[in-house]
């Protein structure tokens, strides 16, 4: 599957991943907005460039921010739309690759890209491209954050390793979710399974995708070669570790 359409066919179960989706949106949209007060004081325009279908920006938009969503999802981007106006948040959205947008140059305080998002991408000068496209459309003075796993030194090629969500309700049908990750080298890939439990008639899910276990260090190593300053990595104040770099007010 290819990364769109990994998402187009998650997108209408995508908050099944959470225990609490609705409680998700709030605990992560906090602990953003925490991180943007301290780091980028003032910042108001947001730019969440893998938004899927809008936990961290439905958040953000809840407490105020002005966030324009965007992904490669054209049907997780319409599910982030439709659930923004069922909450009466402005959450304009646009369907597009992180490495080529549509957006003007330095129009955004800061840019977001959450959960894992960049290393879906092939190769280190593929981030490379991404986050060269990132210091474009964030203004002088903004900045760029991102969330990430730190995988530390990837396992064998050929090790499974299986990540279980537990039970999930839908339509009054339960279903167990789970990933189960394969390696192949510095690559794995994710199969993602929501399947209804003994008893239950519910449709299946398995959507498979692959990641870059490309290490915090190197990306913060090419934030830094693409102009961005202050880099530095915050752990324990979001579910994943957090990367932020910042643009130099004279840039």
């Amino acid at each position: 599957m290819s990364v769109r359409e990994f998402y187009d066919e998650l997108a209408p179960r995508y908050h099944l991943i959470y225990a609490d989706w609705e409680a998700s949106i709030v605990r992560q949209g906090a602990a953003l907005s925490n991180l943007l007060g301290e780091q980028w004081p003032g910042a108001r325009a947001v730019l969440d460039v893998a938004v899927g279908v809008g936990t961290q920006a439905l958040g953000l938009a809840a407490r105020g921010y002005a966030v324009t969503g965007s992904d490669i999802s054209p049907v997780a981007v319409q599910r982030a739309v439709t659930e923004a106006r069922q909450r009466d948040v402005t959450l304009p959205c646009l369907a597009a690759d992180f490495r080529a947008l549509p957006v003007r140059a330095t129009t955004t305080d800061v840019l977001i890209a959450c959960d894992n998002s960049l290393p879906h991408l092939d190769s280190p000068d593929d981030v490379a491209a991404a986050l060269a496209e990132w210091w474009r459309v964030v203004r002088p003075g903004g900045g760029c954050l991102i969330s990430m796993r730190d995988y530390g030194s990837p396992p064998p090629a050929g090790t499974i390793e299986v990540h279980p969500y537990g039970e999930r309700i839908l339509a009054g049908r339960r279903y167990e979710v789970r990933q189960v990750w394969t390696w192949h080298g510095p690559r794995y890939e994710v199969a993602l399974e929501i399947v209804p439990k003994a008893g239950d008639d519910g449709a299946p899910t398995l959507v498979k995708a692959s990641y870059l276990a490309i290490a915090p260090t190197q990306v913060m190593e090419l934030l830094r070669a693409v102009g961005f300053e202050r880099v530095e990595r915050i752990d324990g104040r979001f579910f994943q570790p957090v990367l932020i770099g910042s643009k130099p007010p004279g840039a």
